[in-house]
């Protein structure tokens, strides 16, 4: 601009554009819409600054398609709000007030940011602790009623809790079994990985969805199990420990633009299916005598990967993300139709005791076929 334009009382334009690129502090086209209404109640330019209603409104109408980020296009439709002149130019300084007030662009990436903020520690995860004192309360009464405890004891056969393979039709010990474990092995083994892993999602999904996923994968774990080892006793929570390892992975797919540290997250994952993958192949090969149900395992990882992408938070949804998480959806339910329609209607075809025989079970085992599954 030359010195008599300016002379004039003529201003060079804002050029919004780069306005945009200085809030945008990575770099990559969008501003949490959150950061945004942060950035202007926190940079006042006029003796009546704007509101909290008056921001989100503002925001509201702008973020056209609802996801929580301000593009380029509709930070141009915040800088031309539809309200009066003396508001939209108290917004438009602030946006420019904030701009030049910006540090250098941060490493941290949008994504991340939103993820991390996710967590939260109010209310507090109680679920999985709950859990856990509720499966240690149980072993302790059996442990003292019993009289016996040890690395792979008490067993409690006759309690009303187990998977009993004759009893399939008392439909709670589909589920109840979790709360039993064969010695405190078994136990410490299942609380450690679902403290572990478990806290860690209820932070940012909340209980009642690590609830669902917990109980879809102890639920599943119990159907298959009745299925493939028809004859065998089951207990311990192993089936939900890990549908919320699975839940992880899936939780890495929805979110995996927001999620920091995703590819060591991934890993990690990886690397633990890889190991009980190994650890079944080499029971196979050496044909172990071990009673470990690697299929309640499995069933447990695919009911928490099928269920967890429709249950837990997409903060950021894509369209794609919609049709995987209904497809996951529609699966789970048809494997737990089907096992449940083979488990009251066709018990033969897969080998499994009538339901409910006249002669109840002592608490022995059935006939010398029976076994412990962990």
């Amino acid at each position: 601009m030359s010195r008599s334009g300016r002379s004039s009382g003529k201003y060079d334009p804002i050029n919004w554009h780069e306005i945009f690129q200085r809030i945008d502090q990575d770099g990559d086209g969008f501003i949490l819409r959150s950061e945004l209404r942060r950035y202007l109640l926190a940079t006042p330019v006029s003796e009546v600054p704007l509101s909290d209603d008056m921001v989100d409104a503002m925001l509201y109408h702008v973020d056209y398609n609802n996801d929580g980020f301000i593009n380029l296009q509709e930070f141009y439709g915040l800088v031309n709000v539809p309200v009066d002149t003396k508001t939209r130019s108290v917004l438009q300084r602030t946006l420019v007030a904030t701009a030049f007030s910006m540090a250098p662009r941060s490493q941290v990436s949008h994504g991340d940011r939103l993820y991390i903020a996710e967590y939260s520690c109010c209310p507090p995860p109680l679920l999985v602790p709950l859990l856990c004192t509720a499966e240690v309360g149980v072993f302790v009464y059996y442990a003292v009623t019993m009289g016996d405890v040890g690395p792979y004891s008490p067993v409690p056969w006759s309690s009303p809790l187990i998977y009993d393979p004759r009893r399939r039709m008392e439909a709670w010990r589909f589920i109840s079994y979790m709360f039993l474990h064969a010695g405190y092995i078994h136990l410490l083994s299942n609380v450690m990985v679902a403290l572990f892993v478990g806290i860690p999602l209820e932070m940012v999904h909340k209980w009642w969805r690590l609830l669902i996923l917990y109980v879809a994968g102890v639920l599943a774990g119990s159907l298959a199990a009745s299925m493939f080892d028809p004859k065998s006793f089951l207990v311990g929570a192993s089936g939900g420990c890990y549908a919320l390892i699975a839940a992880h992975l899936a939780n890495i797919i929805i979110n995996w633009g927001e999620m920091p540290f995703n590819w060591m997250r991934l890993l990690v994952i990886l690397v633990l299916m890889a190991t009980d993958i190994g650890v079944f192949a080499f029971a196979t090969v050496t044909q172990s005598t071990t009673r470990v149900s690697y299929v309640a395992h499995l069933a447990g990882f695919v009911a928490g990967l099928l269920l967890g992408m429709v249950t837990l938070r997409n903060l950021k949804e894509h369209r794609w993300e919609v049709a995987l998480k209904w497809t996951g959806l529609a699966v789970f339910l048809a494997l737990i139709a089907a096992a449940v329609v083979i488990q009251v209607a066709y018990p033969d075809v897969v080998g499994l005791y009538p339901p409910m025989p006249e002669n109840s079970f002592s608490g022995k085992l059935l006939d010398g076929e029976a076994e412990i599954s962990l």
